[in-house]
């Protein structure tokens, strides 16, 4: 019987949790492009440093959750990944040379890659346990974005692109508290601690690797718009105030799905059905990007986010929360992020660095033919996975 997923204790610091660390995301996502251009770099090198970052993520994604599992303290590792970040993103604004700064990149690459999955893993267990509804629990991250990025927006425009960065250290600061008190933490059902033969079984199941192939295809596909949408909005004129409410908005959509419909939508679509929906999404999303919308019509593009995020990110949620065994549960989640946020971002970030400099808003299409490509693997999935069953 699932209780009230705010007024009870774990709901509110699972909820917490999500708050700091998408407060840091929100200013990451919309504006560090911002920094990288404003201390020196082209939008050439801007992507190629970001797409670079991505690469480590790979690696973090896949070692970093491994490593919590491992131990069986998923809550120290992520207050220890969230104290490195604020490490890291601090001393950016002494960095004076273009090799270090990239050094600082792929270090800042481990953080967030390293943060998310077990975040997700712990919110899970605690979901679980304390018998409250997930979505909207993770809904409180999306809004810490949204207010984020608009209240990182209206900074910047008033006293530089610094305050971006300061931010993201106040953020990952405050994750660290929060990381290391956790309610989902704790042994995972005195089970023993997985094996490198437990994860390489895991990706090589046939169902496991068509549903990182489909979830990581459809939400890879926002990489053009994170690494050069507000680049692109600038170069058509759109202020930096208005940047960040662009940014808002879609996580407002997002956040307003996750907490009233998040819960519904699972129940009546399924985890495979969501990603499916995520794709379909996207297909109509970055289709339109293509042309340079302005005005209102960047609006409703930017409502899409609601289903090619929060209905993709519920349905991995849900079909690692219902394939998975839960003592692999933080390690699945790094193989989910590390594919989402590190092969195909990177890929994708690479392509659209060679591609913008000359192609502009079409450089969309290479986040069309993902999402149909993400489309393509969803109905494979279905076909082969009934649900129900577990992958081990």
């Amino acid at each position: 019987m699932l209780r009230n997923p705010v007024l009870q204790p774990a709901g509110i610091r699972t909820a917490l949790t999500y708050a700091a660390i998408f407060a840091a995301l929100g200013a990451h996502l919309p504006f560090w492009p911002l920094w990288l251009s404003d201390w020196g770099l082209s939008e050439a090198e801007i992507g190629t440093f970001t797409a670079a970052g991505m690469v480590i993520r790979v690696v973090a994604g896949l070692t970093v959750p491994a490593l919590a599992d491992r131990i069986d303290n998923r809550r120290l590792v992520l207050a220890v990944v969230a104290a490195f970040g604020a490490l890291i993103f601090a001393v950016h604004g002494l960095l004076a040379d273009k090799a270090v700064l990239l050094l600082a990149t792929l270090c800042s690459g481990i953080v967030f890659a390293g943060m998310i999955p077990i975040a997700d893993a712990l919110g899970g267990a605690a979901a679980r346990t304390a018998g409250f509804a997930y979505a909207p629990a993770r809904s409180l991250g999306s809004f810490a974005f949204l207010v984020a990025s608009l209240g990182v927006g209206w900074l910047v425009g008033r006293f530089g692109i610094g305050v971006a960065q300061w931010w993201i250290v106040a953020s990952l600061a405050l994750t660290i508290w929060f990381g290391a008190t956790h309610p989902g933490g704790g042994k995972v059902c005195q089970s023993t601690p997985p094996r490198l033969s437990d994860l390489g079984r895991l990706l090589s199941e046939k169902r496991f690797l068509v549903f990182l192939a489909a979830i990581g295809f459809a939400q890879s596909s926002h990489a053009v718009l994170y690494v050069y949408g507000s680049l692109h909005w600038r170069a058509l004129g759109v202020d930096e105030a208005v940047i960040g409410q662009l940014w808002a908005f879609g996580v407002a959509v997002e956040t307003a799905l996750m907490l009233f419909a998040g819960t519904w939508l699972i129940a009546r679509f399924g985890a495979v059905g969501a990603i499916a929906i995520s794709a379909c999404a996207g297909i109509v999303r970055w289709g339109i990007m293509m042309t340079d919308p302005t005005g209102m019509a960047l609006w409703v593009t930017q409502s899409l986010h609601a289903l090619t995020f929060a209905a993709g990110h519920l349905g991995g949620i849900a079909f690692i929360g219902a394939a998975v065994p839960e003592r692999l549960a933080a390690s699945a989640q790094g193989m989910f992020s590390s594919v989402i946020g590190g092969v195909l971002f990177a890929i994708a970030m690479a392509i659209a660095a060679l591609v913008y400099p000359y192609a502009g808003g079409a450089t969309y299409g290479v986040a069309l033919a993902m999402s149909l490509t993400g489309l393509v693997f969803a109905l494979w999935l279905r076909r082969i996975w009934s649900g129900e069953q577990t992958l081990e």
